[in-house]
């Protein structure tokens, strides 16, 4: 008995030992990587400023302006709707090279686009009839540096017909996310929202106030919340699936995710609030860290403990920086932001509980009691996926 119980303990200190050289190991990579971090796969809704003006000439009686802030590579470069990160698309090629065009030869690349773009976008008036846009400008910043996206801005025009006040957006779902916000001449008006892909907006009203349905809005944050988790949010679903591989009883599970959702919801309103500010080039590396962290720990250790907790909740506090920035440009002076707050945050809570319940349906009801079980799924499925987190780490700190 002696002996098995000092074998025991010979091998909790080798795993310790072990553990903390590989947590040296990661810190010095990040130390490197860190001053070379940059927010170069990020990709950001876009955000249009509609605003509505009487014009002063008898020939136009009103008029609506369309001020749209794009990433206008991305666009061209066709990536998908479905990613939040540049590299990740197939046409993560294209988007490079267009990336490094000056703004010249973009803007001839533009030119080639310009039909596109504007038939892309759709404005439709109370009684659903179309609002004819007419290109007005662009203006496309210098190269500067290509590790950094860059954001160029296109005018749009439309005039419109007599009595017209009240419109609606929609763009085409090719163009990912958007942020839509609403002015008139006296200034911003009340209406702020982040649109999934190819939604259309409430019917704006432009000379009155406009009643935007609360639960409505609840339910479209929920569904985009949702959507940065499943099918988005691949390094938050890996880092769910992390926590889920050392334990599978419900209630080790269940403190898991109340302590990450909390954890995830203080930095979410502190970031998306602009309280505070950290950039991407340093939460996006430090969330793929946080994966191959779980799965070290899932290698060394058998059962859950009190650790686990404080770093479950450390790493909440950085996804949640990570879902922060989706609703900074939202408006924070909107009435409507607590509601898109707390909706995208209960979004990202079903995202990540439909992928508990997934691995639980799949795996763990199944072969959670089997005698096999860590030696032929918890390791090798913690090791696979904390190579895919230190693979994205390297990516992220380093190109």
């Amino acid at each position: 008995m002696l002996g098995k119980e000092h074998h025991r303990a010979k091998l909790t200190t080798r795993s310790r030992l072990t553990l903390r050289l590989a947590y040296c190991v990661l810190f010095f990579l990040w130390m490197i990587a860190l001053p070379s971090a940059t927010q170069a796969h990020e990709l950001r809704p876009a955000i249009v400023e509609l605003t509505y003006s009487i014009s002063q000439t008898e020939l136009q009686d009103k008029g609506l302006g369309i001020d749209a802030l794009v990433n206008l590579e991305s666009l061209i470069a066709g990536i998908e709707p479905e990613h939040d990160n540049t590299d990740l698309s197939q046409n993560a090629g294209v988007y490079k090279q267009l990336r490094s065009l000056d703004e010249n030869r973009l803007r001839s690349e533009f030119e080639l686009f310009r039909e596109r773009f504007v038939s892309a976008i759709q404005i439709t008036d109370s009684n659903g009839n179309n609002v004819e846009l007419k290109f007005e400008s662009i203006d496309i910043p210098s190269v500067g540096n290509t590790d950094v996206p860059r954001d160029s801005r296109i005018k749009l025009y439309a005039e419109l017909k007599p009595g017209t006040s009240a419109l609606r957006w929609q763009w085409s779902d090719a163009f990912g996310e958007v942020i839509v916000r609403a002015n008139n001449e006296t200034g911003p008006l009340d209406f702020a929202i982040l649109l999934s892909p190819g939604q259309q907006t409430d019917l704006i009203q432009f000379t009155k106030p406009t009643k935007q349905s609360r639960w409505h809005n609840l339910a479209n944050y929920i569904v985009i919340g949702f959507e940065h988790i499943l099918p988005k949010g691949l390094d938050h679903i890996l880092f769910i699936v992390g926590l889920f591989l050392l334990t599978t009883k419900w209630q080790s599970l269940a403190v898991q995710a109340t302590v990450f959702t909390l954890a995830h919801s203080i930095t979410l309103a502190l970031g998306a609030t602009g309280v505070l500010r950290i950039s991407p080039s340093v939460v996006e590396p430090l969330i793929a860290l946080s994966i191959v962290v779980i799965c070290i720990e899932n290698l060394f250790f058998s059962r859950l403990g009190k650790w686990r907790i404080a770093i479950v909740f450390v790493f909440g506090l950085l996804h949640g920086l990570g879902f922060a920035s989706v609703l900074d440009d939202v408006g924070h002076d909107s009435t409507n932001f607590l509601i898109a707050l707390v909706g995208f945050n209960l979004g990202v809570e079903l995202g990540q509980l439909t992928v508990v319940a997934i691995c639980l349906f799949t795996v763990g009801f199944w072969f959670s009691r089997k005698s096999y079980y860590k030696k032929l799924i918890t390791r090798p499925a913690s090791g696979l996926i904390g190579l895919v987190g230190l693979y994205w780490f390297v990516q992220r700190a380093f190109f």
